[in-house]
């Protein structure tokens, strides 16, 4: 709920008399049993997020799982959704999904974008605006990736305790987690929140995972095999405190090792790719906590998403 001072408009509210202010916030602040003097719920307000949640379940997860893209849905009831997807549009329905809760997204040439300066609660969606959770409400959402010879049970058990660990894995709720299940019985989880800076996570990741993808138009690709040796590194030096230059320094040797390029093609190319790629992949990093081992199975997912199996 919002502060008492931002639920009147600002004309009416600086025209109150300092007294009655005064007084409502004291009142409120007893009301809410806290130091605050948010505004109390009422029915009215109970009624908004009711059609929030109906909008969002309704007009916004079909399309974005269905229609736009290769998955199908479940269930959408209100705040929970869940939903079978095709990999190669996991990360594109992930954000879509998240970011269309808090309602930062538009509507645009009849698909749904995400668009963070959208903070004003409402989306605009064939010449109607819809009311939703608005720019402070979180998301959290676990992801499995599993084989579809899995048995089922095993699968959906999963995705409710991976769902989980995303809440409480990280001290803050409002993040997401994967779970990739591999066939051998090897499992990787990935955890991240949904934005860096003003990034988002997943398409840092999705250009990390480009960019990892022998098949590429480009023909120029990094290798994951410097994914393995990094984990090997620092899995024997894990007790030893090292310096984010040298991890950094360490990153970059075994990038530029498994940089496949193209016959002939310019060194400030290939050295742009190399850059590019660095960059984003220390965001990931860094601005995640820097824990290694997390780091390493992001990537291990992204990497793992080219294969198609």
């Amino acid at each position: 709920m919002p502060e008492i001072q931002n639920a009147y408009n600002s004309e009416v509210w600086n025209n109150l008399p300092e007294n009655f202010k005064k007084e409502l916030i004291e009142r409120l602040k007893k009301l809410n049993q806290e130091n605050s003097a948010k505004k109390t719920l009422t029915p009215a307000i109970h009624s908004a997020i009711s059609t929030a949640l109906r909008n969002y379940a309704i007009e916004l997860v079909r399309t974005i799982v269905e229609e736009e893209h290769l998955g199908k849905l479940i269930f959408a009831g209100g705040d929970d959704v869940m939903a079978f997807v095709n990999l190669k549009d996991l990360f594109d329905v992930m954000e879509k999904l998240r970011w269309a809760f808090s309602g930062q997204i538009k509507c645009e040439n009849g698909s749904i974008k995400v668009d963070l300066s959208n903070t004003s609660g409402f989306v605009l969606k064939d010449g109607v605006y819809y009311l939703t959770m608005g720019k402070e409400a979180t998301c959290s959402m676990g992801v499995v990736i599993a084989h579809y010879k899995e048995p089922l049970k095993i699968v959906i058990e999963k995705v409710f305790e991976i769902k989980e660990k995303a809440k409480h894995i990280v001290k803050e709720k409002n993040k997401f987690a994967i779970l990739l299940m591999k066939k051998s019985g090897e499992e990787r989880i990935g955890f991240a929140k949904w934005s860096i800076d003003n990034d988002l996570t997943t398409d840092i990741l999705k250009k990390l995972k480009d960019w990892m993808d022998r098949n590429r138009k480009e023909k120029r690709y990094i290798s994951d095999g410097f994914i393995q040796k990094f984990k090997i590194e620092f899995s024997k030096l894990k007790q030893i405190s090292f310096s984010e230059r040298i991890i950094n320094t360490e990153l970059k040797r075994l990038v530029k090792r498994a940089y496949n390029g193209i016959p002939r093609e310019p060194k400030n190319e290939k050295e742009k790719f190399i850059k590019d790629f660095m960059e984003n992949a220390i965001k990931i990093l860094w601005e995640l906590g820097g824990d290694i081992d997390n780091f390493i199975n992001l990537l291990e997912i992204a990497s793992f998403m080219n294969k198609g199996d």
